[in-house]
């Protein structure tokens, strides 16, 4: 029986990505309020719940983990974590993340919570083994945080403000998926996952998934066009990087004999990134 060390706990909970989760609440807080207040702590509680819902995923998918070269290092397939220890801190996260936003009487923002559990590590985990195309719906996960930080500032949910950021947020995921089921591909079909090029060849992908970017850039385009952000620099700088992204992946994807699976993967969390921290900046430091 493997015995838990703490320095395996990082990535037993998906550090990197639980931390973009709780960015992207972050940033919807700061624009729906307007400005950080003392109740934005309680935006701690998405971490804690996106680092539960990591750990039980792991769990969950330790058997198809332990078959991939990309996934078979980490914690629970790799034996530096029993599964039972996996679930007991996947449960200790989730209720802490619970308790804080309780604690906060964030009762919507709680509920969209516990919802996007279910729906990422029971949906979606399950529809990844059925289908190729399981991350359309799966999209939503990376959404509810989005709402989750926009309610804990108390904004409405039908806010045009809050519709557009989940539609880019949408946009993004489809294309940032597929670009490391090209890349990984074999090792999914093999972990019993199905691929995207198992429904269409590598050209016709190629072509969806530019046509994903260019949508995910134009619903960023759309954001300045709304006025999220209300100083000069988001408004010069997105459309820069929307320019850069379409040029970088139009010669990457259809031009290149030879694609950057992994920087283009890169470059749309750098993107994201950027997005997220200038809505934040808007508010506080514009």
């Amino acid at each position: 029986m493997p015995s838990f060390k703490l320095r395996t706990l990082p990535e037993l909970i998906r550090l990197n990505v639980s931390l973009a989760v709780t960015l992207s609440a972050f940033s919807a807080y700061v624009t729906a309020y307007g400005k950080i207040t003392p109740k934005a702590f309680f935006i701690t509680g998405v971490f804690f719940l996106a680092a539960g819902a990591s750990a039980l995923n792991q769990y969950q998918e330790r058997v198809p983990d332990s078959k991939m070269n990309r996934t078979h290092g980490r914690p629970v397939p790799a034996g530096y974590v029993s599964p039972a220890t996996a679930v007991i801190i996947a449960l200790t996260l989730l209720l802490t993340g619970s308790g804080i936003l309780s604690c906060g009487l964030l009762w919507m923002t709680l509920g969209l919570g516990l919802f996007n559990i279910l729906w990422y590590n029971g949906l979606y985990t399950w529809l990844k083994t059925r289908t190729a195309f399981a991350v359309v719906p799966g999209a939503l996960t990376g959404v509810i945080p989005l709402l989750m930080g926009w309610t804990a500032a108390g904004g409405s949910l039908t806010d045009p403000r809050l519709l557009l950021l989940s539609f880019f947020l949408f946009m993004w995921q489809i294309p940032h998926f597929w670009l490391l089921m090209l890349q990984y591909g074999d090792e999914y079909r093999l972990a019993g996952f199905p691929a995207i090029t198992d429904v269409f060849t590598i050209r016709p992908v190629k072509n969806i998934i530019f046509s994903w970017i260019t949508g995910a850039t134009g619903s960023s385009l759309l954001l300045v066009l709304s006025g999220v952000w209300h100083s000069f620099l988001p408004k010069l700088l997105i459309p820069g990087l929307n320019a850069f992204l379409l040029f970088f992946f139009l010669h990457e994807l259809l031009i290149s004999k030879r694609s950057r699976y992994r920087l283009l993967f890169l470059l749309m969390n750098v993107f994201l990134f950027m997005v997220l921290c200038l809505l934040i900046a808007d508010k506080i430091i514009l």
